[in-house]
């Protein structure tokens, strides 16, 4: 395709070409000089000079950045510069610019005159810029002072409202009246001498504009006089004469100045002259072809407010039925009154304005009349007009505040408007659901302590008025009904709540779309997880929290959990959340999204602000590992300048402020409480109850009691414990919580251990311990003490040798291998049996011994392999010698104790392997568990080894006994 070809078809599209640009010519005109680029104050008036109205423009709107930055030179030199151009430049941009930017140095106050180029544009021809000026005036007349508004304001305003000057200045002229009355400077003898005059003649004015002008500053003017005499004898009289004026509009801008000037007349002027005027204006309102009502309506709530204390019962009554019948005006149009339709619901909607201070007037003069005002406001609720019922729900606050006790009344309205179908009613109502619903719950009309048929009916309402307004895609409206819903547990049963609101907005926080909406929904969860007192209710909750959101597939709704995070740590204390959202917002820190890492990272210092050594020892290690992981494994750029601010002020200590610490003890406190009730109104936890980490050897009586003493010894050290690598022991268990977890032991303390002649027991596994103590719970042994499992250093130094039997000295001295010498020669001369002729009934136990590990082992490797270890978690096999035991010399064995009542014995399968061991038992304590003493228990072997008796300090109760 040639070049003219294609050239035809773009001149056929007639598409827009550049224009050309700039001639030479008209860059040299707007072009300056070098030399003015430092100088400013040249440069702008060599544009004033030089420049065309656009470069003109630009300095005028520069004025005050050239006052700051030479304030002399500019005054001096820049502004009457423009002052000088202003008569000469007709442009309507310049004039309307220049009054803006005058009405800014005016109010800068300069020791200059400014307003002689305001009164040259207020003369102007053009009605646009006339107004503009006049605007900049009214504007800064409270700025000016008293010698400006005496000498050059106020003949200008008495020039202006002369009758030979048009409509519009003497319009104006009266704003200015009522600017220069109010005027702080101005004393109230100056303003009767020169304003009280000119505003009688404005009222007489034969133009009904220059009237209903100047009796809208009536109030302004009153102000000014203060004298209450002087109000009566100046303006009274020509209120009342502009009461009876011919044209609607002044009687209706009489209206508006009665109702205001009420506070400026004294008692006597309103008992025999305002009273009576007001009513004569309200029923001029009524009649056929006024259309006053309107105003009458609109200051009706002044109007009661300021005749409230001259009134009497039959004048209020009246009041108050007028207000009435002005709510009805409209609902039943004819015909020919059609027109007038617009003007009904402007007076309805504004009655429903004034619905509070009717409501208080009549509380407070005419408390028996209440009914009645509770019939008009039921109509204006139930209006058949949405712009009505908006106006009432937005008064909704405001009325239940006022009406106290008193607005259980209102509530069946309120629910027809929280159930509305409109989106502008919806828009002003649901902002103050919340506040509205807790005032009626402090009046006592609802409850949060039982349901009842308010609670059930405001439910359904709240439930209608979510499911309304989430059909649009109003977000910040939906997100401002949720906030709403977060003071639901100051108004309804934790129950209610839980059951009808909580799998709701359960379900917001994952499919709702806006990502404000979803936060605010999570954050609405949480507040009714704190208030909710059911342990199993507050435990759903959480984990539907975790799994929903932590949990996700979704890295937008795990951004939602470290919201809700950042939300839970300013709504619960610390020690709330370190307890239940800790460990898994830090789990997030490892997310393959580097978003998620990231906002992980910067909550770091407040994760360890909240720590408290050394009770979160552990927490601050898990926090601080996932800072050292991060270090060493983040790739991503933003993840890593965060992690390099953050990490030192994880690593900094930090000191909490007295106030934070405060706040923190009352949050605990309150918490405290709500456990309290949960405790009292409900079941107890049903959790898992604290029980030992090792099972006791199968062939070794274990009696233990409630409070451990039977495991208590005199060293006070704990037995070390053999633990794996998938379940670590415990060797402490208190009645308040879940057992600390012991360090695992090394392994040359293991051998340490071994080599004394203490024999490990071997870690139970966790089901067979649920299982045994499923089983011994059906015993049924009362218990008065808590279980505490105190383990001491394994000793037989507390043994008196002289105060035991023949049959104990051989048991003691058979059935363990820690025992030193001193002890065994006491025990052979005691018996006087040798040790190796000792235990003809019980085979005498080997005892284990240490080997030395020499170079040529590796010869041996595979003969050791053959042998029975010591199951010792470590990387390599256990080297120590190990005697077998053959489970067909295993004979019955009895353990007695100093109370001879409690016999238990236990007896091994032969036939059976170790893990089918049966544990036959014959207790008697007493008469309650006879019948139960003959149970099997099916119990995991531990081991073979035998392991040393422990005896308590003390002799415990035997009928709190455990077996």
């Amino acid at each position: 395709m040639s070049k003219t070809v294609v050239d035809e078809e773009f001149v056929s599209l007639q598409l827009d070409r550049p224009g050309v640009g700039k001639s030479a010519l008209q860059i040299q005109k707007h072009s300056i000089e070098p030399g003015y680029e430092n100088k400013p104050i040249e440069r702008s008036l060599y544009i004033l000079s030089k420049g065309d109205d656009l470069q003109k423009l630009s300095v005028i709107q520069n004025l005050p950045n050239l006052l700051k930055a030479d304030h002399n030179g500019t005054v001096s030199r820049i502004i009457p510069k423009i002052q000088q151009e202003l008569p000469v430049n007709s442009s309507l941009e310049f004039q309307l610019i220049s009054s803006k930017i005058f009405k800014i140095l005016i109010e800068m106050k300069l020791d200059m005159n400014l307003l002689r180029p305001v009164f040259q544009g207020i003369e102007s021809k053009d009605p646009m810029v006339a107004n503009a000026w006049n605007e900049t005036l009214l504007g800064v007349i409270t700025f000016l002072t008293e010698d400006a508004i005496k000498i050059e304001v106020l003949p200008f305003t008495v020039k202006q409202s002369q009758l030979n000057r048009p409509v519009f200045y003497r319009v104006n002229s009266c704003k200015m009246l009522g600017k220069i009355a109010v005027h702080p400077k101005i004393s109230a003898f100056d303003v009767k001498k020169d304003v009280v005059p000119v505003t009688q003649s404005l009222c007489q004015d034969c133009l009904y504009e220059v009237r209903a002008a100047m009796c809208v500053e009536l109030p302004n003017v009153a102000k000014g006089l203060g004298n209450e005499a002087n109000v009566k004898l100046c303006l009274l009289p020509c209120l009342v004469e502009l009461s009876n004026d011919e044209n609607m509009q002044v009687r209706a801008a009489a209206v508006n100045a009665a109702v205001l000037l009420i506070p400026y007349l004294n008692a006597e002027s309103i008992k025999q002259t305002a009273i009576p005027l007001v009513k004569r204006l309200c029923l001029q309102s009524f009649k056929e072809g006024d259309m006053t009502f309107p105003h009458v309506a609109k200051n009706y709530g002044n109007l009661l407010t300021n005749l409230q204390h001259h009134l009497t019962d039959a004048d209020s009554v009246w009041f108050v039925d007028h207000y009435q019948e002005l709510s009805k005006r409209g609902l039943t149009i004819i015909h020919e009154d059609l027109e007038s339709e617009p003007l009904a619901i402007l007076c309805r909607e504004y009655c429903a304005g004034n619905l509070p201070d009717v409501a208080f007037f009549v509380l407070t003069i005419i408390p028996h009349e209440t009914q009645k005002w509770y019939i008009t406001f039921k109509d204006l609720a139930a209006d058949p007009c949405f712009i009505v019922r908006k106006t009432v729900a937005g008064r909704m606050f405001d009325i239940t505040k006022i009406l106290g006790p008193e607005g259980k009344i209102i509530l069946p309205d309120l629910l027809k408007l929280i159930r509305d179908d409109s989106e502008e009613v919806l828009d002003v109502l649901v902002p103050n659901i919340g506040s509205t619903l807790a005032l009626l719950a402090s009046v006592g009309y609802l409850s949060k302590e039982q349901t009842t048929q308010a609670t059930l009916d405001t439910g359904r309402a709240l439930l209608k008025c979510q499911s309304e307004i989430f059909k649009y895609y109003n977000w910040r409206r939906n997100k401002t009904f949720l906030e709403q819903l977060e003071k639901l547990p100051l108004c309804m049963p934790p129950d209610f709540i839980h059951q009808h609101f909580t799998p709701l907005i359960l379900k917001l926080t994952t499919v709702a779309r806006p990502r404000p909406v979803r936060t605010q929904a999570a954050r609405t969860i949480l507040f009714f997880l704190r208030y909710n007192m059911k342990e199993n209710h507050r435990k759903w909750i959480r984990e539907s929290l975790i799994n929903s959101l932590c949990n996700s597939n979704c890295c937008y709704t795990r951004h939602i959990f470290i919201l809700m995070c950042i939300e839970a740590i300013q709504i619960f204390s610390w020690k709330y959340f370190k307890e239940h959202f800790f460990t898994h917002l830090l789990q997030l820190g490892e997310d393959p999204v580097s978003t998620i890492r990231l906002c992980v990272v910067n909550l770091c210092p407040t994760l360890k602000q909240m720590l408290i050594m050394p009770i979160d020892r552990n927490l601050l290690t898990k926090l601080e590992n996932l800072v050292s992981k991060l270090e060493m494994m983040e790739k991503d750029k933003d993840v890593l300048n965060s992690l390099r601010t953050k990490s030192k002020e994880v690593r900094t200590p930090h000191v909490n402020r007295p106030d934070v610490l405060l706040e923190e003890k009352r949050k605990i406190e309150e918490e405290d409480k709500i456990q309290q009730g949960k405790t009292a109104g409900s079941a107890p936890p049903t959790g898992p109850r604290p029980r030992p980490s090792h099972q006791p050897p199968s062939n070794i009586r274990s009696d233990v009691t409630r409070d451990g003493s039977r495991n208590n010894m005199r060293g006070g050290a704990k037995i070390p414990t053999r633990t794996s690598s998938g379940a670590r022991a415990s060797s402490v268990i208190s009645g308040s919580g879940a057992p600390p977890p012991l360090s695992e032991m090394s392994f040359l303390d293991q051998h340490f251990y071994i080599d004394a002649g203490v024999a490990l027991p071997e870690p139970a596994p966790t089901g067979s311990l649920k299982a045994l103590e499923d089983d011994m719970s059906l015993l049924n042994i009362e218990h008065s003490q808590p279980l505490e499992l105190i383990v001491p250093t394994v000793s037989v130094e507390n043994t008196n040798v002289e105060n035991m039997s023949d049959d104990d000295l051989i048991e003691l001295k058979t059935s363990t291998t820690n025992i030193t010498d001193d002890v065994k020669v006491g025990i052979e001369k005691k018996t006087g049996v040798k040790s190796k002729n000792s235990g003809d009934g019980v085979k005498k136990r080997h005892k284990r011994n240490s080997c030395f590990f020499i170079r040529d082992i590796a010869q041996t490797n595979q003969s050791q392999l053959k042998r029975r270890s010591l199951n010792i978690v470590t990387g390599e096999s256990s080297r120590i010698p190990v005697i077998a035991k053959r489970a067909s010399k295993l004979k019955k064995t009895t353990i007695k104790t100093d109370n001879g009542d409690e016999v238990v014995d236990k007896m091994f399968n032969k036939n059976g392997s170790s893990s089918d061991n049966k544990l036959l038992e014959n207790v008697a304590i007493s008469s309650n568990v006879k019948n139960k003493c003959s149970k099997e228990i099916s119990i995991t072997k531990g081991s073979n080894l035998p392991v040393l008796i422990r005896r308590p300090p003390s002799q415990p109760n035997t009928n709190n006994r455990r077996i």
